[in-house]
């Protein structure tokens, strides 16, 4: 082989592992992003149920206030 053929072969390698580590680093951060995503989730659902839980106290708070009131 030539050693512009070497070059050339050297510098392709180093490209190729250029992509795989970028392949590798892509898919780490699909994988904490989907991880980030249902935590925040998670949160959000426990809002919603202390929402929820929030709205049926007052629901029963003016039933009761209307009881006193008649």
């Amino acid at each position: 082989m030539e050693k512009k053929d070497k070059v050339i072969v050297a510098g392709l390698i180093l490209v190729l592992f250029f992509i795989i580590i970028n392949i590798f680093s892509t898919l780490h951060t699909m994988d904490d992003y989907e991880v980030r995503k249902e935590s925040g989730n998670d949160r959000w659902k426990q809002v919603e149920n202390r929402i929820l839980q929030t709205e049926e106290k007052v629901n029963s708070l003016e039933e009761e206030i209307e009881k006193w009131k008649h």
